[in-house]
């Protein structure tokens, strides 16, 4: 799986370190999980919206929020089903829908989603793959883990550019196709031959992995040494520094007491 994440790009995002943004994306992903007010999870929710639309594009910054809208919705749906408790704020009809304790549930759970997804997005965007596995490496694990790790990140856009050519192999052999419902209808029985068809070249991937990490020296015994070296501009200190600065002033400007 070659597939890579890295997209090039501009902006400040490029030149910070791996290190220094992996840490800054775990501290957000907690910090976002603490009593904060609401505003500042939608501040940082725009804040990386800005910066994925900065360093790309705007189509591409509307990327994650279109891979995840299914999920978003179903939030939006079933959230006011599980707070009954407290003061209705909506009626559908004579049936109490949403109370308010619902609403802020709600609206709390979407920016933490949005914020974590694109704060991470923002670093496989920005990050190399190799940097990536450099820097899990710098905080101590273990090559196999590391590349495991980075492995997993292949993943998804892996199959999901397999899952496109053979949508469009797919479409090349229909060329010609009954418009209408009829139309509609063998556009939704489409989709079971692709889903096999990609998990089947999925499976058949799977030898080509193996002889790929063991040439890696995945399962050797011999300690792995590194070709690729990670160099911050300025020292690794100033961009450690600067991350955690990041974290701080959100938690401290946004943080409920």
């Amino acid at each position: 799986m070659t597939t890579s994440t890295y997209i090039a790009g501009r902006g400040f995002l490029y030149w910070f370190d791996a290190r220094a943004k992996l840490l800054t994306v775990v501290l957000l992903c907690v910090l976002v999980f603490l009593p904060m007010r609401q505003l500042g999870l939608w501040v940082l929710v725009g804040v990386a919206f800005l910066c994925a639309w900065r360093a790309t594009d705007f189509k591409q910054a509307l990327q994650p929020l279109r891979t995840i809208l299914f999920v978003l919705i179903i939030m939006v749906l079933f959230t006011p089903l599980t707070y009954r408790d407290g003061e209705f704020i909506l009626f559908i009809g004579q049936f109490p829908f949403i109370t308010r304790e619902a609403l802020v549930q709600v609206n709390t759970l979407i920016a933490r989603f949005l914020g974590i997804t694109y704060v991470c997005s923002l670093y496989v965007w920005t990050t190399p793959m190799a940097d990536i596995n450099l820097a899990f490496r710098w905080y101590g694990l273990s090559y196999q883990a590391a590349l495991v790790l980075t492995l997993a990140f292949r993943f998804i856009p892996f199959i999901a550019d397999a899952f496109r050519m053979i949508q469009d192999s797919h479409a090349l052999r229909n060329a010609v196709r009954i418009e209408g419902e009829t139309g509609k209808r063998q556009r939704l029985l489409d989709v079971v031959p692709t889903v096999t068809a990609a998990l089947v070249f999925a499976l058949k991937s799977i030898p080509y992995l193996a002889m790929t990490l063991e040439h890696r020296g995945l399962g050797s015994s011999v300690k792995r040494t590194s070709y690729r070296k990670l160099h911050a501009k300025g020292g690794i200190f100033t961009h450690v520094l600067l991350s955690v600065m990041i974290a701080a002033v959100f938690f401290l400007v946004f943080i409920t007491i």
